[in-house]
């Protein structure tokens, strides 16, 4: 399968609207909804219409989420939003948690984190190394095998080393690293990964974002040939 290049947005307004077909301007209004406690939304909806001021913090922070433009933006938004409800003590953000809940935000932002344009890109270099007999699992355990060897392009058994090399290509993407440069590191292309991971991603939340991952770049594919 021939890899194509990942889409770059310069902020997670910009990467949700692609990847959710909607207008960038309505970010703060989806993400709000999307972002309540469960059990929030009902008194939500009546608070809005009349006493939305009560929601400015959280507004504020949907605000600051849209306009992160890497990891530690997205964090320093959560972080506000966190330490805010630290200082307010009211029975309606306190007790009854009506307001907006920092896991289901990271939860449904971070996987776009890999979509924007890295902060800062230099040029990576790497030691070319032949590729290496594919020890047992066994002999693996007696041992080691150094990085450069585990980077050869060999295709990596199954089990405990194929987790551990699909670990390793999530670090690589949430990194920022370009998805085929990733891909050829780990020595597997696109479809053999996301054959892997159907067989083990299940249960390991690494794996399971990686997944996720694959799915976003397909649908942001499918949108941008749609505007073709």
């Amino acid at each position: 399968m021939t890899s194509t290049p990942s889409p770059r947005f310069d902020t997670l307004r910009e990467a949700y609207a692609a990847v959710y077909r909607c207008d960038p301007e309505s970010f703060e209004r989806r993400v709000f909804w999307k972002g309540l406690y469960r059990h929030a939304w009902v008194p939500a909806h009546w608070m809005w219409w009349f006493e939305r001021e009560f929601f400015r913090p959280d507004l504020e922070a949907v605000r600051a989420i849209g306009n992160a433009r890497n990891e530690p933006d997205l964090q320093r938004a959560i972080d506000d939003l966190e330490n805010h409800g630290l200082v307010e003590r009211s029975i309606r953000r306190g007790r009854l948690m009506i307001r907006l809940s920092p896991n289901r935000l990271i939860y449904l932002l971070r996987p776009l984190l890999p979509l924007l344009h890295p902060a800062a890109e230099e040029p990576l270099h790497y030691i070319p190394v032949a590729p290496a007999r594919v020890p047992t699992l066994d002999s693996a355990q007696s041992s080691p095998r150094s990085p450069q060897a585990a980077r050869a392009g060999e295709r990596i058994p199954g089990g405990v080393q194929l987790v551990r090399v699909l670990k390793r290509l999530h670090g690589d993407v949430v990194s920022g690293r370009e998805l085929s440069l990733a891909l050829a590191d780990a020595g597997l292309t696109r479809s053999e990964a996301e054959a892997a991971l159907r067989e083990v991603a299940t249960g390991r939340s690494e794996l399971e974002w990686l997944k996720g991952y694959f799915q976003l770049l397909d649908e942001v594919e499918r949108l941008r040939a749609e505007r073709r």
